[in-house]
């Protein structure tokens, strides 16, 4: 079936892991990344933001381990025992900004053909995925040029229950009049495609693929 095979690239981009070791940049900008002494003072300074610790779900990582992190320049910083720092992950709007190389240690992963065709990718080198999000670069030099899409990557498997937070009527406005909720009928839509869902038992029971 071409939904699951097509959706197998969201299932091998939530494999990851901080990159180990420190950001280039931020070598360059601490002189080897952390300075003696000043360790424990730049987490005390970065690890919250308006009351909430720095963590990958704040800015809607959820394939990260928990743990302490803090932020800089852009990443989000995984600290060592040692006070240096043990990983990191960059951030879109942050080292992951318009205008930035992409990272050479940030794998990215190659999209289904009808993404590369209904948002005009191009070749693979004009593009990246990670993390749930397209970005298009430039092949010459990977500069980031835009964001292209942001896909959630939920999981909406037919005979399960929808994944919570779809509560709310979601389809884009050119597919309402076809698929508009009703007494027979709940639809939602996620990565592509509109989902139909049982009213009484919430359960999916049928994809359909809009970018065809």
């Amino acid at each position: 079936m071409r939904y699951d095979q097509d959706r197998t690239f969201l299932v091998r981009d939530r494999d990851r892991r901080a990159i180990a070791g420190c950001p280039p940049g931020l070598a360059k900008k601490y002189n080897g990344c952390m300075p003696p002494g000043q360790a424990k003072k730049r987490y005390d300074n970065y690890r919250t933001w308006n009351g909430y610790d720095y963590r990958p779900r704040l800015f809607g990582l959820k394939n990260y381990s928990s743990g302490r992190y803090y932020y800089d320049d852009g990443y989000l910083l995984r600290p060592a025992s040692d006070g240096g720092i043990a990983g990191y992950i960059p951030l879109l709007g942050g080292a992951l900004a318009i205008g930035n190389q992409w990272p050479s240690s940030y794998s990215s992963h190659s999209v289904p053909d009808y993404y590369v065709d209904y948002y005009d990718l191009g070749p693979r080198d004009s593009y990246r995925y990670a993390d749930n999000v397209i970005y298009r670069v430039n092949p010459s030099d990977t500069a980031i040029q835009s964001v292209v899409a942001l896909l959630t990557g939920d999981d909406f498997t037919i005979g399960e229950p929808m994944p919570s937070g779809y509560d709310v009527y979601n389809v884009p406005y050119p597919y309402r009049d076809r698929y508009n909720d009703s007494d027979e009928a709940w639809y939602r839509y996620s990565d592509g495609y509109v989902y139909q869902i049982d009213p009484q038992t919430q359960l999916i029971s049928a994809a359909i693929d809009l970018l065809v």
